[in-house]
C-alpha cells in the first residue's frame, strides 16, 4: 500500500466516519461571522481549569468525531502576522488590539490585575500568550470595548495543571477615561493617562512595565516575553460539499490506492482517540497556519485532539461575580507554538494540546478592586480547560 505525505491521517478520519459524512449535514452550509475590530466596535476569579482529578470528556459511541467539522455554525479563524516597525502602534492598546507575544495591550490600563493572579497554582509566574479583542451583542453597556487576556506556565508540562493557563475579561463603555469615543485616525498617538491616573496605574507593579534599563538598575531580569504578531481574523470557509472530506483523500493519496487498502486502513480505526485525532488534523489541513478558533454562537465547543484525555465539559462553572452561565468563546490551537520561538526539545518549552476559553455569557460590568484580597475589578478571571500535550 502507498499512501503519500500525511494522507493517512486523513484517511483514518474520513474512512471512520464516511456512512455519516455523506448521508449528514447541509451541503449549503456556509459560516459567515463578524468579529468587529477596532475601526467599527460598537458598542469572581477562575476555578483551577483542570484539577488532578477532573473527569475525562464522555465517549458517545454513537457520535462520529467527523462531525465536528459540519456544526452548522460560524466560526473565525485567526492567523498571526508580523506587523513592520513603522506600524507597531497598531498592536497599542489605543488600537484595542488583538495580539500574541509582547507585553499585554492592556484595555484598562490603570486597574490591571495584581501580580498576585498572574501565578499558577504552585506560585509559577505566568507568561502573557495572547489577547483577544471581541466586542459581543449583548445588554451590557460596559461591555463596548471587550478584551480577553490568556496567560500560560511556560514550563513544560504545567500549562496544563492547576491553575497554569489563566484568562481575564476587560471591558469598557464606549464613554470611559482612557478612550476617545471615536477610533483613532491610522497612526496617531494615543494620548498618555494623565497623573493621577498613572500613579494609580504604577502602584499596581505591571511587571510588563519594566524596561530593560530600569530592570537592570534593580538587579532584575526583564520580563520573559514571546515575539509579539498581530492576531489577524478572517472567517472560516467552511466546505460546501460535506463530501470534501473524501475529496481530501483523492488529492492526497497515490492512484494505485485500492478498496482493500481503504478497508485495511478502516480496520485500524478501533478506538475514539484515532478517530478524534484524524478529525483534529483534517480541521488543521484546511488552514494549517490557523492559531486560534472563535465562535459565540450557543452551542460551539472546542474539538480536542483526544477523547481519553480531553477534559470535560460537563461542568463549566458559572460566572462568580453575575451567576450567569458560562459559554465557550474561543479556542487556542498548539500550532501557535512553533511561532513562539521556544526550545521544542527542552522540557521546559511551553506544550499543550489545546485551550478552551469560557467567557461570562452576559459579559457582565466590572466592579471596584479588592484591594484586601488583591483582586482586581476591571479583569474578571474566567474559566480555561486545557488538553495536555499530546506527547504526554
Amino acid at each position: 500500500m502507498r499512501i503519500v505525505g500525511d494522507a493517512v491521517i486523513v484517511v483514518v478520519a474520513a474512512i471512520a466516519c464516511r456512512g455519516d459524512v455523506i448521508a449528514g449535514g447541509d451541503p449549503n452550509m456556509v459560516g459567515v461571522v463578524e468579529w468587529r475590530s477596532s475601526a467599527c466596535a460598537h458598542g469572581a476569579s477562575q476555578r483551577d481549569p483542570m484539577p488532578a482529578d477532573a473527569d475525562i470528556a464522555d465517549v458517545d459511541d454513537d457520535a462520529c468525531a467527523f462531525d465536528a467539522l459540519d456544526d452548522g455554525l460560524a466560526w473565525s479563524l485567526g492567523f498571526l502576522e508580523r506587523v513592520p516597525e513603522d506600524e507597531a502602534y497598531a498592536l497599542t492598546r489605543h488600537y484595542f488590539p488583538s495580539k500574541c507575544g509582547g507585553a499585554p495591550a492592556w484595555l484598562d490600563p490603570v486597574r490591571v490585575p495584581y501580580a498576585s493572579q498572574l501565578v499558577s497554582a504552585k506560585g509559577d509566574k505566568l507568561d502573557f500568550l495572547l489577547q483577544v479583542y471581541a466586542a459581543v451583542e449583548c445588554e451590557e453597556p460596559s461591555a463596548f470595548h471587550r478584551t480577553v487576556f490568556v496567560f500560560v506556565n511556560a514550563s513544560g508540562g504545567e500549562t496544563h495543571a492547576r491553575g497554569g493557563c489563566r484568562a481575564f475579561r476587560s471591558q469598557l463603555p464606549r464613554e470611559n477615561a482612557y478612550y476617545a469615543i471615536d477610533p483613532l485616525p491610522e497612526g496617531m498617538r494615543g494620548h498618555a493617562l494623565d497623573a493621577e491616573l498613572d500613579a494609580v496605574r504604577k502602584a499596581r507593579c505591571d511587571r510588563w512595565d519594566v524596561t530593560a534599563s530600569e530592570a537592570a538598575a534593580t538587579l532584575r531580569a526583564p520580563t520573559r516575553t514571546y515575539p509579539e504578531y498581530e492576531l489577524v481574523v478572517e472567517n472560516e470557509d467552511r466546505a460546501t460539499d460535506p463530501t470534501e472530506g473524501m475529496q481530501i483523500i483523492e488529492n492526497n493519496v497515490g492512484d494505485d490506492m485500492t478498496a482493500d487498502d481503504l478497508d485495511e486502513i478502516e480496520a485500524d480505526v478501533y478506538d475514539k482517540d484515532n478517530e478524534q485525532l484524524a478529525t483534529f488534523h483534517v480541521m488543521l489541513k484546511s488552514d494549517p497556519d490557523q492559531v486560534l478558533r472563535y465562535c459565540y454562537d450557543d452551542g460551539a465547543k472546542p474539538l480536542w485532539p483526544s477523547v481519553t484525555h480531553a477534559p470535560s465539559e460537563d461542568n463549566i462553572p458559572c460566572c462568580e461575580r453575575c451567576g450567569a452561565p458560562r459559554k465557550f468563546e474561543f479556542q487556542i490551537l498548539p500550532t501557535i507554538i512553533s511561532k513562539l520561538d521556544v526550545d521544542a526539545e527542552s522540557d521546559y518549552a511551553l506544550d499543550f494540546g489545546s485551550i478552551a476559553v469560557y467567557t461570562c455569557s452576559k459579559s457582565c460590568a466590572p466592579i471596584e478592586c479588592d484591594e484586601a484580597s488583591q483582586k482586581s475589578g476591571a479583569y474578571a478571571e474566567e474559566y480555561v480547560l486545557v488538553h495536555p500535550p499530546l506527547n504526554q
